[in-house]
């Protein structure tokens, strides 16, 4: 993280001094417009006015120029919250929203009015579901491991299912065992028969 100042706007984008304030021939930075701010604005200049001093976070160089990322920098209580946590760490929180992309979590400890934790459809449970909701439902409370965390988009990426028995190891050393199980799904290519409510296998139709 590093102070700027606000030179001018480039289109939507926002171009920054990356020297000391008055300093000549200072090299001219660029803040993309996606990086400029948590909140929505028609144009930059709602947010920043030249000559403003700003914190900033680079995120590397295009075409030779530094670009960097003011939202990341936006709220510092949420920065620092989101900068501390380590990818496996351990974290609980609520349950905030179910969808069909995915869950919302409100994770213990986040600065108040935010929502940071999100768990993808895949890292909700081994078990084979068609919506989130046969996962886990609003309200819930739950304990999750970090994915990772992203203080540019402002989310912890969680995963339930890391803390969860892999059941294909019980299957491990069970090769030519015969499985009673209920064919669940046909499809060209085989079926799907399920031997465990956690488990479905494929089975080749040749």
């Amino acid at each position: 993280m590093r102070s700027v100042t606000v030179a001018g706007f480039d289109g939507a984008d926002v171009l920054v001094l990356l020297g000391e304030p008055g300093e000549e021939d200072s090299e001219v930075g660029r803040i993309p417009q996606h990086e400029v701010s948590i909140r929505r604005a028609d144009h930059p200049s709602e947010v920043f006015k030249v000559g403003q001093q700003i914190e900033a976070e680079e995120i590397g160089r295009w075409r030779g120029q530094l670009n960097l990322s003011a939202r990341a920098c936006e709220n510092p209580e949420l920065r620092a919250f989101l900068v501390a946590i380590q990818p496996g760490q351990i974290v609980s929180g609520t349950v905030s929203g179910v969808h069909n992309f995915g869950v919302f979590v409100q994770l213990d400890g986040e600065p108040d009015g935010l929502c940071t934790g999100f768990i993808r459809v895949p890292d909700l449970t081994w078990s084979w579901i068609n919506h989130p909701s046969e996962a886990v439902e609003a309200g819930q409370r739950i304990t999750a491991e970090v994915i990772m965390s992203e203080a540019r988009d402002g989310q912890v990426t969680i995963s339930l299912k890391a803390l969860l028995e892999d059941p294909l190891v019980r299957f491990a050393d069970q090769t030519g065992h015969v499985l009673n199980g209920t064919v669940t799904k046909i499809v060209p290519f085989g079926v799907f028969p399920l031997c465990q409510p956690w488990v479905r296998h494929s089975a080749s139709a040749g």
